[in-house]
């Protein structure tokens, strides 16, 4: 018998979305926020951008891939006090498969912020985060792998006197902390993670569809966290592939954070982050109440 290959995680994000749009139907969009700092990637190593939802919910998504964030400040920067007010966010989610880089990144903070409401209708809170890494525990016998960069892991990892490796995703990143972290073994090629028994990585991997190869590439990992402002969605299609956490962020006071943004200043203290683990998660077929 012919298995039939799964399907992408996006594709599968997407089909979920649907069906669960089916008993709860979506609010359309009130504005999608967009960073007010500088367009200059090099200045942050993180910026996003926010859907906010009429029904109050929001979603968040990174957009210092490539030229992301001038793209879109450069296409919505400028659209009034509330760009793409009243668009249908199921339609902006679709672009999450085949979009240009900007249509990515408003379909992932779409995606987020559909889950955001569908969770706040149904009375869902995900359980806090014991820390601000979504939970990852170290010990001296770990060999801990980042896709992505966390600064503060590296005191972490240094203070559990464990193994670091780090897998960038382009050369100008892998240089940049190169030359700010000499003594961690970073790099490119996603083969630093095969000895790795735990693995943290953003959600950045949902954006340019890489989760599926860094999870084969990671075939000792007992526990592979995906965290970060941009991991708001529904988990199962990533659990189902063998990520292990999910680790977000949610707007908790939305004027303070509409404020933050707009001013272009933190707005950590607008937010709580959270971890859900797979072990925990009841499924959404349980939340929604659907067959």
């Amino acid at each position: 018998m012919t298995l039939r290959p799964p399907l992408p995680v996006a594709s599968a994000v997407l089909q979920q979305l649907a069906d669960i749009a089916h008993r709860h139907t979506s609010s359309r969009v009130r504005c999608l926020h967009v960073p007010q700092r500088s367009p200059d990637a090099g200045a942050h190593d993180a910026e996003f951008c926010a859907i906010e939802l009429e029904d109050g919910a929001f979603g968040l998504s990174y957009v210092l891939l490539g030229d992301t964030l001038q793209a879109l400040l450069t296409a919505h920067g400028s659209a009034g006090d509330a760009p793409l007010a009243g668009a249908d966010p199921m339609a902006l989610a679709q672009r999450l498969t085949d979009g240009s880089a900007v249509e990515r990144a408003i379909a992932l903070a779409a995606i987020n912020a559909l889950t955001d409401s569908v969770w706040r209708r149904v009375g869902y809170e995900p359980p806090p985060a014991g820390n601000s890494l979504g939970d990852v525990v170290l010990g001296p016998q770990d060999h801990l792998g980042m896709i992505g960069f966390f600064p503060p892991l590296v005191q972490r990892v240094a203070e559990a006197g464990g193994r670091l490796s780090v897998v960038e995703m382009n050369a100008e990143m892998v240089a940049r902390q190169r030359e700010r972290y000499p003594h961690i073994t970073i790099g490119l090629d996603r083969a630093l993670l095969a000895s790795c028994n735990l693995v943290v990585g953003t959600s950045t991997m949902l954006l340019n569809h890489t989760l599926d190869a860094m999870l084969a590439a990671a075939p000792n990992a007992q526990r592979f966290a995906v965290i970060g402002p941009s991991a708001g969605l529904w988990p199962d299609a990533l659990f189902d592939r063998g990520v292990t956490l999910l680790g977000g962020t949610r707007v908790t006071d939305p004027r303070a954070f509409v404020d933050a943004m707009a001013a272009g200043e933190s707005w950590s203290r607008a937010t709580r982050k959270f971890a859900i683990d797979r072990a925990a998660w009841p499924g959404w077929r349980a939340l929604t109440g659907s067959p």
